[in-house]
């Protein structure tokens, strides 16, 4: 049975993983905004503010078809 302390650090792992991948996300949706549309500092903290990976998701496919960055970050939410 595992203990306290076990159970909280594999919790803790846990949250570092989704964070991560959260990040990871975000930061492929900037670098594509930046490559095809060259975003703002303050849009690039819009996209970091986000943590909903539905919308990561839409956001980064939308980015190829996409005519305005702003199609994009209106799938956002913000």
């Amino acid at each position: 049975m595992p203990s306290l302390a076990e159970k909280l650090i594999k919790q803790g792992e846990k949250m570092g993983e989704e964070k991560g991948k959260i990040e990871g996300k975000q930061e492929l949706l900037i670098k594509s905004l930046r490559r095809k549309f060259n975003i703002t500092p303050k849009e690039e903290k819009t996209i970091r503010s986000v943590t909903d990976e539905v919308k990561l998701d839409a956001a980064a496919e939308a980015v190829l078809d996409a005519k305005s960055k702003d199609e994009v970050l209106k799938l956002l939410g913000q």
